[in-house]
């Protein structure tokens, strides 16, 4: 039996790759791209950087078959956020898909989708930090 944070490998088709950990994916018609509207519905998080060429440049994923390893949806991984007011980055807030594409953020605004909760407190949350989030999982 597998584990629940266990990563697989996909194809992705991201044409400047995927430059990072803790970046919201979702299924798209050539492979997985970044989730990009609030109210997508992400499958997985990228654990890591995706596929580099001989170069040591990430992957075209619209011109070759690059992978990226993802972690399902499910249990705590660490996410990119937009920024959160100290005094709002309070544990178990909950998250949502945020305007910069791949990130979570506090804004529920335009009908974005939740896909999980804050599970730290007490910390300003600049743009661009891995924060823990407690996955609630595909479809909610």
């Amino acid at each position: 039996m597998a584990a629940l944070n266990e990563t697989r490998n996909a194809k992705h088709a991201v044409a400047a790759g995927i430059a990072g950990q803790g970046l919201l994916l979702k299924t798209g018609a050539s492979g997985l791209v970044l989730a990009a509207a609030v109210t997508d519905q992400p499958c997985g998080v990228s654990a890591a950087e995706s596929s580099r060429n001989s170069a040591g440049a990430l992957e075209d994923g619209t011109a070759v078959d690059a992978t990226v390893a993802v972690y399902p949806m499910s249990g705590i991984v660490y996410v990119m956020c937009e920024a959160i007011a100290v005094g709002d980055a309070d544990f178990g807030i909950p998250l949502y898909v945020g305007a910069t594409d791949g990130y979570v953020s506090s804004d529920d605004s335009n009908s974005a989708k939740q896909v999980g909760t804050l599970f730290e407190h007490g910390e300003a949350i600049a743009a661009g930090d891995l924060v823990p989030m407690a996955c609630i999982g595909v479809g909610v």
